[in-house]
């Protein structure tokens, strides 16, 4: 007979840049506590990156199937590891997502912002992030088949905004002009309707952190973590012969389901399911900030 008992998950990292990946791991540790009820139940998480290097070489390069492949590896990675989950904070890198093969489920990092706008019944949102991100359709095609408009900014704001997500935030430089710059660019998409904005950029959060901002921010890491950490694995043991058996099965709890599909190999490849999760109080609250 078999004896199953749900376990939180063992939640794998693929990193793209460390400013992004410390704090995907911070969020987690520090979100864990509410998701599981408990004051440092921290959930068990491996890591694995590459040189940072390797990942902007093969953008620049255009090569997005090389992209893929270093995501890949990190997954099977991850999976030698244990991890039962897996989660990307990078935004850009989800670009190649559905080229991506993993062992284990991977969650699209778009999925759990665009059911947090669902659930608040925004119907119109801007998006911040690389110029990927921002003119692609890592987030663009799933706000649009749940019929959400997306603002995104001026051609010159979106090249300013690249510039300093790639030559400052990411390297860990924070300034109050790129601070004031960017608070200024989401008054405008509130000005043209936006009612919350996307803050499709791992490194954002940190910039904003301490700003008034005109609406709500949606910070992708956050949300991203919570739906990971709402995933259970039920653990148990069946008698196979004269065996006992250890069985691991990811599942899903009430709120989510964001599980990778399985291609015909039988790997999981990263694919978007139509069901996901629908959290509270997962916006990213901006207060304020004394400019001098």
């Amino acid at each position: 007979m078999n004896n199953l008992v749900e376990n939180n998950p063992h939640i794998g990292i693929v990193a793209g840049t460390s400013e992004g990946a410390a704090l995907c791991y911070r969020t987690l540790c520090l979100e864990a506590e509410s998701v599981m009820g408990r004051r440092y139940a921290h959930p068990e998480v491996t890591l694995h990156s590459f040189s940072l290097r390797m990942y902007l070489d093969a953008i620049d390069q255009d090569d997005w199937a090389g992209v893929a492949a270093l995501m890949s590896q990190s997954a099977a990675k991850l999976t030698q590891a244990g991890a039962d989950v897996i989660i990307c904070p990078n935004n850009t890198l989800h670009r190649v997502f559905r080229l991506v093969t993993s062992p284990v489920p991977w969650v699209h990092i778009a999925r759990p912002v665009v059911r947090e706008i669902e659930a608040r019944r925004w119907r119109r949102v801007g998006i911040l992030g690389t110029q990927t991100v921002m003119e692609g359709s890592v987030y663009s095609e799933q706000l649009h088949r749940s019929n959400i408009d997306v603002i995104v900014p001026e051609q010159d704001d979106r090249s300013r905004i690249q510039h300093i997500i790639r030559n400052e935030l990411i390297a860990g430089v924070r300034t109050v002009k790129s601070g004031l710059f960017v608070q200024k660019v989401i008054v405008e998409m509130a000005l043209k309707g936006a009612e919350a904005v996307i803050l499709a950029c791992t490194e954002l959060p940190l910039l904003m952190a301490g700003y008034q901002a005109a609406v709500p921010l949606l910070d992708s890491t956050r949300l991203l973590a919570r739906a990971a950490l709402r995933y259970r694995v039920q653990e148990g043991r069946h008698a196979e012969g004269k065996h006992l058996v250890d069985r691991r099965i990811v599942t899903d709890a009430p709120e989510t389901a964001l599980f990778a599909e399985e291609d015909r190999l039988g790997n999981h490849r990263s694919g978007d399911d139509e069901n996901g999760l629908a959290s509270t109080e997962a916006f990213h609250s901006v207060t304020r900030k004394e400019v001098s």
